[in-house]
């Protein structure tokens, strides 16, 4: 199968979130989740009070992390720099900027669907065939799942920084770790 073709048929299958084709969620919260991730946005003031009902998690935490993701992501990406500058350097594997700018926009993008997953009370919250998608598209991009683990890990970290409710903290913790073990998995061959 020629590259661009599979470069495209990997991109239009990749998905992280999982939680609109959960059927013990309410088809309302899952219709704002599909409406949500289809745009890429994060949840409106509206959005978070309906979901935060249903799943009893602190409306304005979820605010809270939503108007910090630029800042913590940024954060995010000064720590991989400083820990890792061999990566945005000439030859690294997020250089030219542009694949810098891709890695951090994909940061962006997994803190809001995990922003999500704890509006919703649930912390695994991905699709298993959207994901393996995008761990094949990862792979035959190039981009630098190590450097990627220590980006979200930090976020983890700044993220944590930000919670404090007895139920939101775990919360948290999990839907990272979710993530992070979904996103390193390998296929595992008999």
């Amino acid at each position: 199968m020629p590259n661009d073709l599979v470069l495209k048929q990997l991109i239009a299958s990749a998905q992280v979130l999982g939680l609109q084709n959960d059927s013990s969620l309410p088809a309302f919260d899952r219709q704002i989740l599909r409406m949500a991730d289809e745009e890429k946005r994060a949840l409106s003031p509206t959005e978070i009070q309906h979901l935060c009902q249903t799943s009893k998690v602190d409306a304005q935490l979820i605010e809270q992390l939503q108007s910090k993701a630029n800042h913590l992501v940024q954060q995010a990406r000064e720590f991989l720099v400083k820990e890792q500058p061999h990566l945005v350097q000439s030859g690294g594997a997020l250089f030219p900027s542009e694949r810098a700018e891709a890695c951090w926009r994909d940061c962006w993008q997994f803190f809001r669907v995990i922003v999500y997953a704890i509006a919703c009370k649930r912390p695994l919250f991905t699709d298993a065939e959207g994901m393996g998608a995008l761990r094949a598209l990862y792979a035959h991009v190039g981009v630098p799942i190590e450097g990627l683990n220590i980006a979200l890990k930090q976020l983890k970290v700044l993220s944590r920084q930000e919670v404090s409710g007895a139920i939101e903290a775990p919360l948290l913790s999990d839907s990272f770790g979710h993530l992070l073990e979904q996103l390193n998995k390998t296929a595992v061959k008999s």
